[in-house]
């Protein structure tokens, strides 16, 4: 891991670079865990050795930083890119509840709204994978409870368009709705389509119209699931 991290972006504390958030405090939390913060099984992995304990990573953070301070805070927001902005979508009731009702907290997801989709054979790799995630790392307990309770499958809540309609907290998702690591890991299989997810300028008529099919799902997703509305609108 590095010593040192150079902020960029929203982290940075250039006025020019970031004129809206320079002068706050900026805390970058490292990705360690795998199952976006939400992992807690007490046994050690017997043959690598590894602690899926994620939850408890969050919350020893979180509870360091109120030590720092943060218990004060008048705004704090909650932000993430991919896994991180999936764990921007499920952690964000539970920032929220670290604040005084005073504070104003909102939570961002970056490229993290992962869809529930099959591939482009009809499998439903993507569904299988997070259910073996949330078993492995024992997750489905630190899921929100309203929404886990809600399915047969609580695995389900690990997908955004499941657990967003159960946050009460203000939620705002940023997100391509040709987001490449959906299309690359979850929409086609490894070994399809080799280059065309190299370059779409060599994409046959047929796949674009498949990308384009993706646009229109996840852009209606994203409609239906987060409302004016509903609590995270």
């Amino acid at each position: 891991m590095d010593d040192q991290y150079s902020f960029k972006g929203i982290l940075s504390n250039e006025p020019n670079e970031n004129p809206d958030f320079f002068n706050w405090n900026r805390v970058k939390v490292k990705y360690c865990d795998g199952s976006s913060f939400t992992g807690d099984i007490e046994e050690v992995d017997p043959v690598t050795g590894l602690h899926f304990r994620g939850a408890r990573v969050f919350l020893a953070i979180m509870e360091d930083l109120l030590y720092k301070g943060m218990w004060k805070a008048e705004n704090a927001i909650l932000s993430g890119t991919s896994p991180g902005g999936l764990a921007s979508i499920l952690h964000c009731d539970k920032f929220r509840s670290f604040f005084s009702t005073s504070a104003r907290v909102k939570c961002i997801s970056d490229a993290g709204f992962f869809l529930n989709i099959k591939t482009i054979l009809g499998e439903p790799h993507i569904e299988e994978l997070y259910k073996r995630v949330a078993t492995l790392h024992g997750s489905t307990k630190n899921l929100p409870r309203s929404c886990t309770s809600s399915y047969l499958d609580p695995s389900l809540c690990f997908f955004p368009e499941y657990v967003v309609q159960h946050i009460w907290t203000p939620l705002f998702v940023i997100n391509s709705a040709y987001d490449s690591w959906q299309i690359n890991n979850s929409l086609v299989p490894y070994n399809e389509w080799t280059y065309c997810k190299k370059d779409v300028n060599v994409c046959s008529p047929s796949q674009i119209q498949t990308l384009q099919d993706f646009r229109v799902i996840f852009i209606r997703t994203v409609i239906n699931r987060i409302r004016p509305t509903s609590p995270s609108g």
